[in-house]
C-alpha cells in the first residue's frame, strides 16, 4: 500500500534509509555517476536535499557540492565553465552537481537539453563528477527514457523520496517555471546562428532609456497685500501632494489669477522608472523591447524570491524590493473575456493557474501588497470597445489590489484613445543610441560565442565576441540604411544574425531589408530542425508576389497597419485568382490562401496574427519594403503615376525611396531616365550664392515652401517658390540609388549646398541639420568626392561673406566626420589653422546640435599615423565635439 507524501521538515524512516543507501552508493562510485532523485516539490531547501548535504559533509570522501538551475543556464555551458575553473584552481575534491528544474523547462528547451544529454553523454561520463537530477514526479523519468534513451541507459541509480516540505513548497515550483519560461531569448521566426543555441536573456539584456512627459499647470494668484503660487501636476489636487496645505489663508479683498501650462520632460533608465513608480505604463514601437522588459523583470524578481533575497538585483543595479511576480498576456485574457463577458482579472488568474493551491498562495501574497503585476500587450486588444472594457477591468483590479506594483505595456498607437487611469505613469521607450547599440552588440556577440563554443575559455569568448562586435560596428558606421534598423532591438538582433552568418551588411536600405526578409522567409528550416530538407516550405518569390500587393493595399487603406483575417483572405484570394486565371471564390483558392497564411505566420514571422483574427506585418519596415516591391514591379509610367499619387504624404516617403532603390539595382540602365522625369520640378530651382537669402513659407508644416530670387533686386516679380519636400526627396534618392549620370548628381548636390548656405535661419535649426546630414549621407553612399568638391568650390568664392564662409567650413567638417580618414584630419588642420572667434562660435553651435555624430570619427582618427601638430589639432576638435549637454565631463577629461 502506497502512503501519501509526508509534509514535514523531518524525514520519514523510509527516506532516511534511502538517503543512507544513496550516500553509500556515491562513496563507492568513481568516474561519471548519474543519479535520478524524485522528491515532491524538490528544491535546494527541500528537507531531503538539506539532509543529503549534511550526510555528505560527514563522508570520508570530500565532495564539492554545487547547485545548478536549468532556468539559469544550459547544463553543458555550466559544466564547461566548471572545467575552466578547475584548470585555474586545481581543486582535489570531487564535484557533485545537483541539477534542478529540467522538468520545468518549456518544451523547445527541454528537447534541446535532452538531445545534448544524449549526444554528449560520453563527455559527462568522462568527467569524475556526480550529477544528480532532482525531479518532482517519477512520471518525468519517461521523458528521459524517450528523449535521451542512451543517456538514460547509463544511469547509476533512481531513488524516490516521499517527504514534502512544509515551508512554501508550491511557490518554489511556480517560480522555477516562471524563471525557466523567461530566462532565454525567444527569437520566433528569426534566423539562428550556425547551430541552434539558447541565448540567455541575462547575457544580452540592455536596459533602455524612457521618456516621461507631464503636463504641468502653474497657477499664480496676484493680490494687493501678498502673493502665492501653486503647482498642480496632471489631475492631482493640492491635497495629493506631499506638501503643507495652504487652504487656511486669510480672505483678501482683491485677487487675480493667471495660469500657464507647460510640458516637463524626464528621461531615465527603464529599470529606474519601474523602481521609482508603483503604477507604470510602458509605451513603445513594435520590437522596441516592451515584452523583453517584462520578461526580464519577471526573471529577476522570481530569482530573488526563489533565493529569499530582500532586494532584486541584476548584477549591475538594484531593481527594487523583492516581490512575487505575476506575468500574463492581456490578449489571452481578452480571448477568455470574449467567451465569458463577466470574467474579472481575478477570475482569469484562477483559471490561468490550474493548481488551486498555487493560485491561493499567489492571491494571498497579492492581498498583502507583495506582488509585481506584469501585464503585457494592451495594444493587442484591437477592438475599441473590448479594449475599453479591459482597461476598466485593469483599473478595478488596481483598485482592489492597490498595494502591489503594476507594469503594463502597450504600443503607442491607439493607447491615447483608451488610456488607463491617471495613477499610471507613462513612459515611452526611446530608440537605442550609439552607446546602447554598442553595449548590446558586445553582449550579444559574446553570448553567441559562449553558446556555440561552451568548451572555450572566458577569454576566448570575449576575444571572439569583441571581434564580431567590431566588424558589425564598422559595417554600421556610415551606413544610414543599417543605422535606421539599429535603433530597434529586434531589428538590431536580425542584423547581428545576418552578419553572424557571414553576409555583408549592404549600403542600400532596400538591399538590407531584402536580406532581412530573405532571412525571415528561408531560415525557418534551422529553427524547425530540418537541415536536410531539399526545399523550403515558402519560396521568397511566392511570399513577395502575395504580400507586396497586400502591403500596398494596407498602406493605402489601413494606416493602423492592422487588418482582419477576412480582409486578408479577400485580398490574397483576388491576387491568387489573378495569378492563376481562375475565379477568387473557388474552394482551391480558399484552401491555398489558408495554407499560405498558416505558413507565413508560423515559419517567417513577417506577417503575424497580432490577436485572434487580426493580422499585420511584424514591423512597419517590412510593410514599407513590400509596398516598395509592389511599386517597383511596374513599367516607368505606372511607377511615376504611383509615386505622384502619394508623393506629398509623409508615410509614403520611405516606400517610394525603397522602390527607387530596388528599381535602380535591377534596372540600372533605365533608372537615370526615370529620375530625370521625377526631378523635373527642380529644373526651375536655381538659387545662387549672390542671389540673396532663401526664405520659408509654412516652415512648421509638411508643406514648407522655399522662396528665392535670382536677382539682386528684391522685387516681388523676381521671387520663385519650391516645395522643400521636392528638394529633400531628390537628395534622399542620391543616398539610395546609384545614379550613373554625374550631371544629375551634381545638379542636385549644388542645389542642396546653395540652400544650406543661403537659407535664412537662426543657428543650426532642424532644416539645416537635415541638409547637413543629407549631404554627408550622399558623400558616404556615392564615395565620389562630389559633395566635398562642390562645398570647397563654394568656399573659394571671393565674393562670399564671412558668415557664409564659416557655414561652408562647418559643413565641410561635418561631412568629413562621416569617415575617419586623412581627409577628415586635413579638414581639422585647416579649421584649427584659420580659427577665429566667429568660427569658434560656429563650431560650438554645430557640436551642440550634432556633436554626437562627429565624436566617433574624430576619435578614430587618432589611430592614423600623423605628426604631433596634427594630433594636437585633432585632440582640440575632439574636445570641442564633447562640448554638449551630458558630455561636459568627457570634454573636461580630454582638456586635462
Amino acid at each position: 500500500m502506497t502512503t501519501a507524501p509526508q509534509e514535514s521538515n523531518y524525514l520519514s524512516e523510509t527516506d532516511d534509509t534511502e538517503l543512507d543507501k544513496l550516500v553509500t552508493t556515491l562513496e563507492l562510485s568513481d568516474g561519471g555517476t548519474i543519479i535520478f532523485a524524485i522528491a515532491p516539490d524538490s528544491s535546494p531547501q527541500h528537507p531531503v536535499v538539506e539532509q543529503f548535504k549534511t550526510l555528505l559533509s560527514d563522508c570520508d570522501e570530500n565532495f564539492q557540492i554545487q547547485n545548478f538551475f536549468y532556468s539559469d543556464n544550459s547544463l553543458y555551458n555550466f559544466l564547461y565553465s566548471l572545467d575552466n575553473q578547475a584548470n585555474i584552481q586545481q581543486e582535489a575534491s570531487r564535484k557533485l552537481i545537483m541539477a534542478f528544474g529540467i522538468d520545468q523547462l518549456p518544451l523547445p528547451r527541454l528537447v534541446r537539453e535532452m538531445k545534448q544529454l544524449n549526444l554528449g553523454r560520453e563527455s559527462i561520463f568522462n568527467r569524475d563528477i556526480v550529477l544528480i537530477f532532482w525531479l518532482n514526479k517519477s512520471e518525468f523519468l519517461k521523458e528521459f527514457s524517450n528523449r535521451a534513451p542512451d543517456f538514460w541507459d547509463w544511469r547509476n541509480k533512481v531513488v524516490t523520496f516521499e517527504t514534502r516540505p512544509v515551508l512554501n513548497p508550491l511557490l518554489y515550483s511556480y517560480l522555477e517555471r516562471l524563471i525557466a519560461e523567461n530566462s532565454y531569448l525567444k527569437i520566433s521566426g528569426v534566423m539562428q546562428v550556425q547551430r541552434q543555441v539558447d541565448i540567455f536573456l541575462d547575457q544580452i539584456y540592455v536596459s533602455l532609456q524612457a521618456v516621461r512627459r507631464q503636463e504641468v499647470v502653474e497657477t499664480e494668484r496676484h493680490e494687493l497685500s501678498n502673493y502665492t503660487q501653486r503647482l498642480t501636476i496632471g489631475n492631482s489636487s493640492p491635497h495629493d501632494l506631499d506638501e503643507p496645505s495652504y487652504y487656511d489663508e486669510p480672505v483678501v479683498l482683491e485677487s487675480s489669477f493667471s495660469t500657464t501650462t507647460k510640458t516637463i520632460t524626464q528621461k531615465l533608465d527603464l529599470s529606474e522608472a519601474v523602481r521609482q513608480n508603483q503604477y507604470n505604463v510602458i509605451l513603445g514601437a513594435p520590437g522596441a523591447g516592451k515584452t523583453t522588459l517584462l520578461r526580464y523583470l519577471a526573471l529577476h524578481y522570481a530569482v530573488a524570491k526563489r533565493d529569499s533575497q530582500e532586494i532584486v538585483t541584476d548584477g549591475e543595479q538594484e531593481l527594487g524590493r523583492t516581490l512575487l511576480p505575476v506575468f500574463f498576456r492581456i490578449a489571452d485574457y481578452a480571448e477568455r473575456l470574449d467567451k465569458q463577458p463577466n470574467l474579472s482579472l481575478l477570475d482569469y488568474l484562477r483559471q490561468y493557474h490550474a493548481e488551486a493551491e498555487v493560485i491561493a498562495r499567489i492571491l494571498e501574497t497579492m492581498q498583502q501588497g507583495q506582488c509585481l503585476i506584469l501585464l503585457d500587450g494592451l495594444d493587442e486588444v484591437f477592438d475599441q470597445e473590448s479594449r475599453r472594457q479591459i482597461v476598466e477591468r485593469i483599473n478595478q483590479f488596481a483598485d482592489e489590489f492597490a498595494g502591489n506594483k503594476f507594469v503594463i505595456t502597450s504600443r503607442i498607437a491607439g493607447y491615447r484613445d483608451v488610456q488607463l487611469s491617471s495613477r499610471f505613469a507613462e513612459f515611452t521607450i526611446e530608440d537605442m543610441d550609439s552607446e546602447e547599440v554598442e553595449k548590446f552588440l558586445h553582449r550579444w556577440c559574446r553570448a553567441v560565442e559562449k553558446a556555440q563554443q561552451p568548451e572555450a575559455t572566458e577569454e576566448q569568448w570575449q576575444t571572439a565576441g569583441d571581434n564580431q562586435t567590431r566588424e558589425i560596428l564598422e559595417a554600421i558606421e556610415g551606413n544610414e540604411g543599417v543605422k535606421r534598423l539599429t535603433a530597434n532591438p529586434l531589428l538590431l538582433t536580425i542584423l547581428s544574425l545576418i552578419h553572424r552568418n557571414g553576409a555583408r551588411l549592404p549600403n542600400r536600405r532596400v538591399e538590407l531589408y531584402a536580406l532581412a526578409v530573405k532571412t525571415l522567409i528561408e531560415d525557418w528550416q534551422l529553427s524547425k530542425k530540418l537541415p536536410d530538407a531539399p526545399t523550403v516550405v515558402l519560396k521568397e518569390t511566392e511570399v513577395v508576389r502575395l504580400l507586396a500587393p497586400l502591403a500596398y493595399w494596407m498602406h493605402e487603406e489601413k494606416p493602423s497597419g492592422l487588418v482582419t483575417q477576412a480582409e486578408v483572405e479577400q485580398q490574397l484570394a483576388e491576387k491568387l485568382a489573378e495569378l492563376n486565371d481562375i475565379e477568387p471564390d473557388t474552394e482551391s483558392v480558399r484552401q491555398a490562401v489558408e495554407e499560405f497564411l498558416r505558413k507565413v505566420r508560423e515559419t517567417t514571422g513577417l506577417f503575424v496574427e497580432r490577436a485572434p483574427g487580426i493580422y499585420g506585418f511584424m514591423h512597419l519596415t517590412f510593410e514599407e519594403y513590400f509596398v516598395a516591391r509592389y511599386i517597383a514591379d511596374n513599367d516607368q509610367s505606372e511607377i511615376l503615376s504611383l509615386i505622384d499619387k502619394h508623393f506629398y504624404e509623409p508615410r509614403w516617403n520611405e516606400p517610394i525611396l525603397l522602390a527607387l532603390g530596388y528599381y535602380g539595382i535591377h534596372f540600372n540602365a533605365q533608372v537615370d531616365k526615370l529620375l530625370k522625369k521625377l526631378f523635373s520640378k527642380l529644373d526651375a530651382y536655381e538659387p545662387t550664392l549672390q542671389g540673396g537669402d532663401i526664405k520659408f513659407k509654412n516652415s512648421l508644416s509638411h508643406d514648407a515652401i522655399l522662396v528665392w530670387s535670382n536677382s539682386l533686386e528684391k522685387s516681388e516679380t523676381s521671387k520663385f517658390e519650391l516645395n522643400l519636400k521636392d528638394l529633400i526627396f531628390a537628395g534622399e534618392v542620391l543616398t539610395q540609388v546609384e545614379v550613373s549620370n554625374s550631371s544629375i548628381r551634381k545638379k542636385i548636390i549644388q542645389k542642396l549646398v546653395t540652400t544650406l548656405i543661403c537659407l535664412d535661419t537662426d543657428g543650426i535649426d532642424d532644416i539645416i541639420k537635415q541638409l547637413l546630414k543629407l549631404l554627408r549621407r550622399i558623400e558616404s553612399f556615392t564615395q565620389k568626392g562630389e559633395v566635398f568638391a562642390l562645398l570647397k568650390q563654394a568656399a573659394n568664392d571671393s565674393n562670399l561673406s564671412e558668415e557664409n564662409r564659416v557655414k561652408l567650413q562647418l559643413a565641410i567638417l561635418f561631412v568629413a566626420c562621416g569617415k575617419a580618414d586623412m581627409q577628415l584630419v586635413n579638414c581639422v588642420i585647416d579649421i584649427v589653422g584659420t580659427l577665429n572667434a566667429i568660427l569658434f562660435c560656429g563650431i560650438r553651435y554645430l557640436v551642440k546640435e550634432l556633436g554626437e555624430e562627429m565624436s566617433s570619427a574624430l576619435k578614430n582618427c587618432q589611430y592614423i599615423n600623423i605628426d604631433r601638430n596634427s594630433i594636437k589639432a585633432l585632440k582640440f576638435m575632439i574636445f570641442m565635439s564633447y562640448l554638449r549637454e551630458d558630455n561636459y565631463e568627457k570634454a573636461v577629461n580630454l582638456f586635462e
